[in-house]
């Protein structure tokens, strides 16, 4: 065979495979081959040099362009296949006109858009009808996020509609947020209620959507409920995709206006579910556009209605931010200079501030209940006749914003204490807690409870007025949250005794010891004795909260909002709280009463069993789709099977001093395969209760009567009876104290011990040292109140008798053998409370 044919013989097995491949076509973004031809000038043709003529673009360098080479030289540039050239372009030219004639050629202003928005996708959002700003839902709405001025932009936007006067960008943005809100209810765009309701929830025609069941038997609507919700969130996320789109179009991050951060303000409750990064970043720029509005580029003015503008907006920022990163610990983008720096820049307002806590916003309010106002308001001539009206409006404004921004001031103290990064380092590494500035604040929120107490007594015994129903709910509501602050307390401090050790927190040798009775002094003791403290603070609120709660899902109004069925974040923790605390309750009854809640002198004592009825049907009438009630619910009926399980499991289990009442029993609960989602907030770490050393048992009898542990109760009525004390003298190395206040059990008959300490009340949990409580052994008097029916019983002695917070107790050294009764407040489920049952974000 020729070498010629031998050169292009190929094997058969390639040349099939050759011959059967598909031809591959080249991408539009390779050239036509690895080596593109270009001709040279004359001169570099002929000096057989590189010429760059072909890197010149043509009609850009003049009629004549010149390569590099020739214009070094002197040389004149040549192209000998300049004609060819322009029969190419020339052809190139035609058809790109008949491209033009075909398909058409759009203009010059769009064109200079960004290819994103050269095909712009219809709005899936609905637009905003003017019947939403008389609707139920933006009456309460406009309440819990006083964002907006209610009649102000209802004003506008219904202008805007009817009379088409222009609305800003930013306001258009803001009306698809409120339609986003309403999605997340349920609601349309005119603020009512969908039709789109299955077979199963409809209602019969004299039950309204808005009422909520009055029982929790009902469980076939709440399951339905429950799937609509996840419909609504479903509809609702797909809005605020759209509108996050429309915010990045519009730029409304990098230009501060005030009506975009009313936007961006209204829109951050409704990123729960958004990564965390970008909810991060959104929060903190829209706290840099309040600073930077209210206070950088701020000054001082004297028009009331420009004043309120920017006090509606800081106010609201502060207070938010106040409460939400207080709460769940974190970084304060809004300081306390920037809110003192703020206040200097609105005009006097000739208002005396009180103690008390103001009403919520209504034109009425102070024609309904002017007797309950603390703020005197002075003679408004200064302002003139034209600013009488705005004068008014930061008035109430200022009354408005006044619960927020003290229990905001609460939980900043809060997270200086509890929450706070140092507080919790402090906490983490030495086990220690700032008790001085923890009992401050449970005093203020003693205080923040009374002053609501006070807003919601009608002016006159038989006032039916629904102004005055709709501020007692505003009133309940921040009460409500208040528990939820001491809860928040609670749960944080069980983290800080399970995860810190048992560790000596002063040296008895030490000089420096703080003196744990100088007021000046502010001692540091372990979270055990102050967790303590805490979980009595909860379950003494406990009854109240139940009773508050009650009264408004049982409620047969309609035509004002409940708090229930509306709420947007203020009462779905503290709910939450209400049930966790019940459910973890071993006893048969709540023991304690809220006076407020008796109607007509009748006892409202509730069982276990209620109280959880009713945290349950509370977390299943509330609409909003992004507050997780399946979640929470989940996590309620958990801890409520556990505590049916562990009380059939201990009913062979009988304790020495008691035939009828069972010991409770710790029960782990890993096969019940919890998987929750997970919450964005990450403030605070629930561990399992194996990992949890927690506080000895607490006891009040015991197996005999020694000095060290004589008992308060005593019940004798002469000196000589069964009951009587012993009439010998005890030692005097006794270490046992008791309480100068009796409990009214025993008149006489005790023994007078010499030198024995008076102790202080309930309140002042640090009038010990930090030896004192080395084995956290406590003895608390018994009360009329903790023995309900039966005798025998004998209920957790902390927690007994919550009806005065002044009650003494005693603190007694015993040996950890001679405790008998285990506590009635069982957190045996804490493994179960998860970050998603904890706070949420905004």
């Amino acid at each position: 065979m020729s070498p010629r044919g031998s050169s292009i013989a190929t094997p058969p097995g390639q040349s099939a495979r050759s011959s059967s491949a598909p031809y591959s076509r080249r991408s539009a973004s390779q050239p036509k081959s690895s080596r593109q031809q270009f001709s040279a000038c004359g001169a570099c043709r002929m000096r057989r040099v590189r010429c760059d003529l072909k890197d010149l673009p043509i009609g850009f360098v003049g009629p004549h362009p010149a390569c590099s080479n020739c214009k070094e030289r002197g040389i004149k540039c040549v192209d000998e296949f300049a004609d060819v050239k322009a029969v190419k372009l020339l052809r190139r030219g035609r058809r790109l006109q008949q491209v033009e004639a075909i398909y058409g050629k759009v203009g010059d202003q769009e064109s200079n858009l960004p290819p994103a928005n050269l095909s712009p996708r219809p709005s899936i959002i609905p637009t905003l009808h003017p019947d939403f700003f008389i609707s139920p839902f933006w009456s309460w709405f406009s309440i819990q996020r006083p964002i907006l001025d209610a009649s102000d932009f209802a004003t506008k936007f219904t202008a805007h509609c009817k009379n088409g006067e222009p609305l800003g960008n930013e306001a258009k943005l803001i009306s698809m947020v409120l339609v986003a809100w309403a999605a997340s209810f349920g609601f349309n765009e005119r603020g009512f209620p969908n039709n789109e309701f299955p077979l199963d929830d409809r209602v019969s025609p004299g039950e309204s959507h808005d009422s909520p069941a009055p029982h929790l038997s009902s469980n076939r609507k709440y399951i339905s409920l429950g799937n609509m919700r996840q419909q609504w969130k479903t509809t609702a996320e797909s809005f605020i995709h759209e509108i996050l789109d429309l915010v990045d179009s519009n730029g409304v991050l990098r230009r501060p206006t005030l009506d975009g951060v009313r936007l961006l303000l209204l829109l951050l409750p409704l990123l729960e579910d958004a990564q965390p990064l970008e909810r991060l970043a959104i929060y903190e720029a829209t706290l840099s556009q309040v600073q930077a509005l209210c206070i950088v580029s701020a000054s001082s003015s004297s028009n009331f209605e420009d004043a309120s503008m920017r006090a509606r907006i800081f106010w609201y920022a502060y207070s938010q931010e106040s409460m939400l990163t207080g709460i769940r610990g974190g970084r304060f983008v809004l300081n306390a200079e920037d809110f003192d720096t703020f206040q200097r820049t609105l005009p006097p307002s000739h208002v005396d501030l009180g103690a008390a806590l103001p009403s919520p916003p209504s034109p009425s309010s102070v024609d309904v209940v002017p007797n309950m106002f603390p703020y005197h308001v002075g003679g408004t001539s200064h302002v003139g006749a034209q600013g009488a009206t705005s004068h008014k409006n930061f008035i109430d404004l200022m009354r408005a914003s006044s619960p927020p921004l003290e229990l905001g001031n609460v939980c900043r103290r809060i997270h200086d204490v509890v929450t706070g990064i140092k507080a919790t380092r402090r906490a983490e590494n030495h086990g220690l807690i700032d008790a001085n500035g923890l009992r401050d604040i449970w005093r203020s929120l003693d205080r923040c409870w009374q002053d609501l107490d006070l807003i919601k007594c009608p002016r006159q015994e038989h006032e039916e007025d629904p102004r005055r129903y709709e501020i007692t709910q505003y009133a309940s509501a921040w009460q409500i949250f208040i528990f939820e602050c001491h809860n928040v307390i609670r749960e944080s401090l069980k983290h800080f005794a399970s995860s810190s050790a048992p560790q000596v927190v002063y040296d008895p040798s030490s000089p420096s010891r703080p003196s744990s009775h100088s007021s000046n002094s502010s001692p540091y003791l372990p979270p055990q004795p102050l967790h303590s403290t805490a979980t009595r603070k909860c379950l003494a609120l406990l009854p109240c909260v139940l009773h508050i709660l009650r009264a408004y899902v049982s409620r047969d109004r309609n035509d004002v909002p409940g708090i229930i069925r509306y709420d947007a974040g203020l009462v779905r923790d503290g709910c939450f709280f209400a049930a966790y605390l019940a459910a973890n309750l071993d006893g048969e009854f709540i023991d304690g009463s809220c006076e407020d809640d008796k109607p007509n002198n009748v006892d409202t004592l509730l069982t276990v069993d209620e109280g959880v009825s009713i945290c349950l049907t509370v977390l299943a009438s509330m609409r909003w789709s992004f507050s997780k009630s399946e979640e929470r619910e989940g996590t309620i009926k958990m801890i409520w099977e556990n505590r049916k399980l562990r009380r059939q499991g201990q009913a062979h289990h009988l304790p020495l001093y008691d035939s009828d009442y069972p010991q409770p029993l710790a029960l782990s609960v890993p096969h019940l395969g919890l998987n929750l989602s997970q919450s964005p907030h990450s403030g605070m770490t629930i561990t399992g209760s194996e990992d949890r050393p927690m506080l000895p048992p607490l006891s009040l009898f015991k197996l005999q009567r020694s000095t060290e542990s004589a008992p308060n109760t005593a019940c004798s009525t002469d000196d000589h009876g069964t009951n009587s004390w012993p009439s010998y003298t005890p030692p005097g190395t006794a270490t046992s104290a008791t309480t100068s206040a009796s409990t009214g059990r025993s008149g006489r008959g005790s023994p007078v011990f010499t030198n024995i300490n008076t102790f202080k009340a309930m309140d002042d949990v640090f009038y010990h040292g930090g030896t004192e409580v080395d084995q956290f052994t406590y003895s608390v008097p018994l009360s009329v109140n903790i023995i309900r029916g039966n005798s025998a019983i004998v209920p957790n002695p902390p927690y007994g008798g919550r009806t005065s917070h002044l009650e003494s107790q005693t603190l007694a050294t015993t040996t950890p053998t001679s405790y008998m009764v285990n506590t009635s407040f069982h957190d045996t489920n804490s493994s179960i409370l998860t970050q998603a049952d904890m706070p949420s974000v905004w």
